[in-house]
């Protein structure tokens, strides 16, 4: 009976032995905690959950809790923690990695995560296998689920790509396969107004506002509510009206949808439509207003700016090793150039930050040495300029794209200029000489003379005014 007495405390507070059946109530309960919007504790149970798993050699929980990690991890963009966990899976059972829903899962989190850091050749890979994965359920409802989301979101990384013919067929394919379905099942009708708004906002990059409002409207027509993440509605309506010059119509639009941006807190939406709704009260005039987003706009840029520098550091190695993969069994100086890029990817990363942080102590007399700076380094003023000198006809589509206010205000100035006058514009804005001109263009250099000063005439430009410089004040001025 003393001994008994003896050892009853510690008989009292002992833990329960972990079982397999432990842990799956334990899984059951940390589902509740990320549909509460509870990430943290998510992220603290699945730890504990995963090492418990570890602990007694139960794979299936270790597989579980690894996914829900990565899950957790991608939501609040530690990439390279959420590929850390995926990549954690992989060394577990391989009955349970072979499981199909676990591999398209793993695929589906391993796509959201080389989207974020920008890897979409990757992540197009991955969900190019989920389509294939897909064909083997069973169940008809869920196989179209999986099938539209890996669709869907391949449109999605093949229009950051500006492959807008890509973007185009997987999001028709995406509503062509949910089409004529009773949307019973919610998460098909999600899918498929995600789809069709998703089209709409590619028909508007291709500057098609017709099939823009087509495709919006089929959205709203369904009896689907994507709550918060409506906002996407109304940006898009706002774009259209602002196309159509009813700027009054497209502040209200965006008003709305910077409301419903907030609540879902999608900071890089917010981003975009601090952004519209600057332009859109720039256009009827209210500076006050304009200059009021225009500061929201700046300070949102910058923190996601330093966010976004914070993930690429981190995801500096991992870069490396995932094109060291394919790389192996080649040349060693390919790797060397390799790891040489990402070493100057690493230093672009502390010169952002830096930057960033020194951004506000600037004179207001450095804005236009900052301006040619940012310019410089984007990767897309190089391509511009490879078009122009090769006399390419994507030339001009692709400089609106890259400078889309340019011709604008050229076009403010005198309406009547004609394709080629906006050409050689945009081969002075990108400081060409006359010789450069001449020889791109196949025409002698006096010629290009006589073409600078008819264009004089005709935008009112003095002739003791350099024609290059008052081309870039054009487009620096709002």
């Amino acid at each position: 009976m003393r001994i008994i007495l003896l050892f009853f405390p510690f008989l009292l507070f002992a833990q329960q032995k972990t079982t397999p059946e432990n842990i799956e109530e334990k899984l059951k309960r940390a589902e509740q905690l990320i549909i509460s919007g509870k990430t943290d504790q998510f992220i603290t149970d699945n730890l504990s959950i995963l090492k418990e798993s570890k602990a007694i050699k139960y794979s299936q929980g270790c597989t579980k809790a690894s996914l829900n990690l990565a899950y957790a991890y991608n939501r609040t963009n530690q990439y390279k923690k959420s590929i850390h966990y995926l990549k954690s899976m992989e060394s577990e059972d391989d009955n349970v990695y072979a499981d199909e829903f676990n591999q398209i899962s793993a695929n589906t989190l391993y796509s959201n995560n080389y989207f974020g850091i920008k890897m979409y050749d990757e992540a197009i890979s991955k969900l190019k296998q989920n389509i294939k994965l897909s064909e083997n359920v069973k169940i008809d409802s869920t196989r179209k689920y999986i099938k539209t989301l890996a669709m869907i979101d391949l449109a999605t990384n093949y229009t950051e790509k500006k492959h807008y013919d890509s973007a185009t067929y997987y999001g028709k394919k995406a509503i062509e396969e949910i089409k004529g379905e009773k949307i019973k099942n919610c998460c098909l009708g999600v899918n498929l107004k995600v789809a069709l708004l998703n089209l709409a906002g590619v028909k508007f990059r291709e500057k098609k506002v017709d099939s823009t409002e087509y495709y919006v409207g089929l959205g709203k027509a369904l009896p689907v509510d994507l709550g918060n993440n409506e906002f996407i509605i109304f940006k898009l309506q706002g774009q259209i009206n602002y196309a159509r010059k009813n700027y009054d119509s497209a502040i209200i639009n965006y008003k709305k949808g910077i409301e419903l941006a907030k609540k879902a807190k999608n900071n890089k939406k917010l981003l975009e439509l601090y952004s519209l709704i600057a332009d859109a009260y720039d256009q009827v005039g209210k500076i006050d207003d304009e200059k009021e987003f225009r500061n929201k706009f700046n300070k949102l840029s910058d923190s996601i700016t330093e966010t976004e520098a914070a993930n690429l550091k981190e995801t500096v190695q991992l870069l490396v090793q995932e094109k060291q993969k394919p790389l192996q069994k080649k040349n060693r100086y390919l790797l060397y150039a390799i790891i040489l890029g990402s070493l100057s990817l690493f230093l672009f990363v502390l010169f952002t930050v830096q930057r960033i942080k020194n951004k506000n102590k600037l004179l207001h007399s450095k804005d236009e040495e900052n301006k040619e700076l940012n310019q410089k380094l984007n990767s897309a003023f190089e391509e511009v300029v490879k078009l122009a000198k090769n006399n390419d006809s994507e030339f001009l589509t692709r400089f609106q794209e890259v400078y889309p206010d340019f011709f604008p205000k050229l076009l403010q100035i005198e309406p009547k200029l004609g394709e080629s006058e906006l050409r050689f514009c945009a081969l002075l804005f990108l400081n060409f000489s006359s010789k450069e001109i001449a020889g791109y263009t196949f025409v002698q250099p006096q010629s290009i003379q006589t073409r600078k000063n008819r264009l004089r005439k005709k935008l009112n430009i003095s002739s003791e005014e350099d024609i290059y410089i008052w081309m870039k004040n054009l487009s620096n001025s709002r």
